[in-house]
């Protein structure tokens, strides 16, 4: 899917290209600061809806290391748990997506595999067919309406599959929890509020006022708190134009770079400084809402990766074995006005 971001940032002093962060200590001071005081109210509320969310959808839970603990409900599912005061699953990602614009107006597509219907040995990934469009035609042909409904139905149904749906997962727990888009920049885009966090930490280091929601803070020396968001990238090791962690990646999104793209992130709902873990709640994980732990170090901040080969043999760790070794490069940290 084609995305353009407007991320025009100026280049600041204190990330200046090609040069060391001469306000890294003040953000680096900063970011913990903030890590070691209570989250704000309207953070609690953000892990709140995360929390509300993944019950809602009836998700995975997955435990330290990957063990699943529930295998739940995932994103073409039509199964509804009433009892549970569960939804419809594909119903519920149509709502995150509703967050962000109407869905006959929205970035939705289908995708379509030429000749697939007749021969199932077809490979390629196809091309993309406009949702609305779809939906336009499906509403305006004569047909019983029981079959109109099954067809509108289906179409929604495929697109919640066809399309990544994190970021808008992660838009709609934001914005239901009362943070405002002129504070957060909701987007079908992880990169998009990710770029405005490093923007608010550029401006922060270079001491101008900064008025966003996130600021974007290092994962491995910075505590994690209910509300904020832990980040990772999808990029192979070596494919990246520059190295793939913080002191690399950020200050590029802040000079309005795109060095990385493919993102995912999690929402921080809960920290447990006894047992060592946090526990992240993200949209589109393994095709479902899912809950799962990390460790952290005892600061609070995201931990080593236990030693151990990853989960097959000869394959790249992944995000479900050893976690704590993905490409989580950034968390962006929840900063109310009266916070440090």
């Amino acid at each position: 899917m084609a995305l353009a971001f407007a991320l025009g940032a100026g280049i600041g002093p204190a990330f200046a290209a090609g040069g060391p962060w001469a306000g890294s200590r003040v953000l680096d001071r900063l970011c913990r600061a903030t890590g070691a005081t209570a989250p704000s109210p309207t953070a609690l509320a953000i892990a709140a809806a995360a929390v509300r969310e993944h019950e809602t959808f009836g998700g995975h839970v997955i435990g330290r290391d990957g063990v699943f603990i529930r295998f739940g409900a995932v994103e073409a599912d039509v199964a509804r748990d009433e009892a549970a005061g569960r939804g419809v699953p594909w119903r519920q990602v149509m709502r995150y997506w509703q967050s962000l614009g109407p869905l006959d107006e929205g970035p939705l597509q289908l995708r379509r595999v030429p000749r697939a219907l007749d021969d199932a040995s077809v490979g390629g990934s196809g091309d993309l067919v406009p949702l609305a469009d779809a939906l336009a035609r499906l509403r305006g042909a004569t047909m019983p309406e029981t079959e109109r409904e099954a067809l509108l139905q289906s179409a929604l149904r495929a697109a919640a599959v066809d399309i990544p749906w994190s970021a808008a997962f992660v838009s709609h727990v934001l914005l239901s929890a009362g943070v405002p888009r002129t504070r957060f920049a909701a987007a079908i885009a992880h990169l998009d509020y990710v770029a405005e966090a490093a923007r608010r930490s550029e401006e922060e280091a270079d001491g101008r006022p900064a008025t966003s929601f996130y600021r974007a803070c290092d994962p491995r020396r910075t505590a994690m708190r209910p509300g904020d968001l832990l980040c990772l990238h999808r990029h192979e090791a070596g494919a990246l134009p520059i190295g793939g962690g913080y002191a690399d990646l950020v200050p590029a999104l802040a000079r309005g770079e795109r060095p990385v793209w493919n993102l995912h992130c999690d929402i921080v709902v809960a920290r447990d400084g006894r047992r060592g873990t946090a526990s992240i709640i993200g949209g589109n994980v393994l095709q479902s809402v899912a809950k799962r732990e990390l460790r952290t170090d005892r600061r609070g901040a995201l931990g080593r990766a236990r030693p151990g080969p990853s989960c097959e043999a000869g394959g790249r760790t992944g995000t479900l074995c050893r976690p704590e070794a993905a490409p989580w490069f950034v968390l962006l940290q929840a900063v109310d006005p009266s916070d440090p």
